[in-house]
């Protein structure tokens, strides 16, 4: 089990939330778990506990003596103890505070957006076992303090990829896809540090900064009067959790952009987790505000369907995969058949991703297929980049009618 072999202290002013997450560590294994409603409390069960703490799971904001305070007074026991942060604060101030808990010191392992998960808490329980701490680089990924470092120097951007009409050549909408501008190592795409800041517990915290992002650009080209429709994954752990609707809707009423302005996209694999039921409720409450919904990366694992037909779906997402090399290849071109058939069967609109040839193009047309996006069309830019791109592309479109 997870936590087997393990003792814990959860440190949390709420007492549901506390006992709920005794609860869970115990259910997980743990060999004991200690608690505290503040830190005072916490360094008193410290100084008097028999056996020692591998792991303290601590909240930032409490009466009393708060998880900063705590941290500090802490780090001067020197003690090996692992810390976990656990915090429902933008993101942007919990990285603040947890490159303050490296600043003294302390083995931060990561942070835990509220609430605390089996799922969320296993990888970083896992990060104690191998004792590698975040605050040093490891060879499979970027350290916490490197993560932390760019979060608060907004060197995490949103970067967009044109979609287009693939009968007109007209822009459709734009694909928001993360980059981190980074200041030695250059533009790195997230297959870079996308790992890492999943491992670090901060992937839910990244996917509200992506959409953010991506709502605010796409407001400003809607005042630039260029109408443009952006296009973003829904990059959570977990879509069960049923207050994602209303709190992605917030957002853009705070950047005041209509939801028809947004397609959000899942991936297959959501529609077979066991919380099928609450999944269905988020994407039908999206639905009913006015987003559009798309299915991503099709064709990536076993094809049902069954489920793909549960959700009402307005566009299906075709992996590269079978779109690259489909003019000449059978094997790409057999997966690309199945993908446009799975379109019309559940009545959406069928999207090419990785287009890179005007012989692919002229396929996928062909074909059916209704719009598309690649490198032939354009690799992602910043969205600063857009308006200029745009005019260069319906410049190059009039000369090739």
């Amino acid at each position: 089990m997870p936590c087997k072999n393990l003792s814990f202290l959860v440190v949390e002013d709420h007492e549901f939330q506390r006992r709920c997450l005794v609860q869970l560590l115990t259910a997980l294994g743990a060999q004991a778990v200690h608690s505290a409603p503040d830190g005072e409390a916490a360094l008193k069960v410290i100084a008097n506990v028999e056996a020692p703490i591998d792991i303290v799971i601590c909240d930032v904001t409490m009466p009393g003596m708060d998880g900063m305070e705590f941290i500090r007074h802490w780090s001067e026991r020197g003690d090996p103890t692992s810390l976990i942060l656990m915090s429902a604060i933008e993101p942007a101030l919990l990285a603040t505070v947890a490159n303050m808990a490296l600043a003294y010191k302390v083995g931060l392992l990561g942070v835990l957006s509220k609430p605390a998960t089996a799922a969320k808490l296993t990888g970083l329980i896992e990060l104690h076992r191998s004792q590698t701490l975040l605050a040093a680089p490891r060879e499979d990924g970027i350290s916490f303090q490197q993560i932390t470092e760019a979060w608060t120097s907004d060197e995490f951007e949103c970067w967009f990829e044109p979609r287009v009409n693939l009968a007109t050549g007209v822009l459709r909408s734009m694909c928001a896809v993360p980059r981190w501008r980074h200041p030695t190592l250059g533009v790195l795409e997230p297959q870079a540090f996308m790992p890492s800041i999943r491992a670090r517990g901060l992937g839910d915290d990244f996917a509200w900064l992506h959409l953010q992002q991506a709502v605010t650009e796409c407001r400003r080209w809607q005042r630039q009067g260029d109408g443009l429709v952006v296009s973003v994954n829904l990059a959570f752990q977990s879509l069960a959790d049923v207050s994602l609707a209303p709190r992605i809707h917030h957002i853009l009423q705070g950047e005041g952009l209509e939801p028809r302005f947004m397609v959000l996209s899942i991936e297959e694999a959501a529609l077979g987790c066991t919380e099928l039921a609450q999944v269905l409720e988020t994407l039908a409450r999206l639905r009913l505000l006015g987003f559009g919904l798309a299915i991503d990366d099709f064709g990536m694992g076993p094809m049902a369907m069954d489920r793909l037909s549960l959700a009402a779906f307005t566009e299906l997402k075709i992996r590269s995969s079978f779109v690259v090399g489909a003019d000449c290849n059978e094997s790409a071109r057999a997966g690309l058949a199945v993908a446009l058939e799975a379109a019309l069967e559940l009545k959406v609109a069928s999207v090419a991703t990785g287009i890179a040839s005007k012989h692919e193009w002229n396929l996928l047309y062909q074909w059916g297929c209704r719009f598309g996006q690649g490198p032939f069309i354009a690799p992602p830019m910043p969205g600063a980049d857009v308006p200029r791109w745009l005019a260069r592309w319906h410049t190059r479109r009039l000369q090739s009618a």
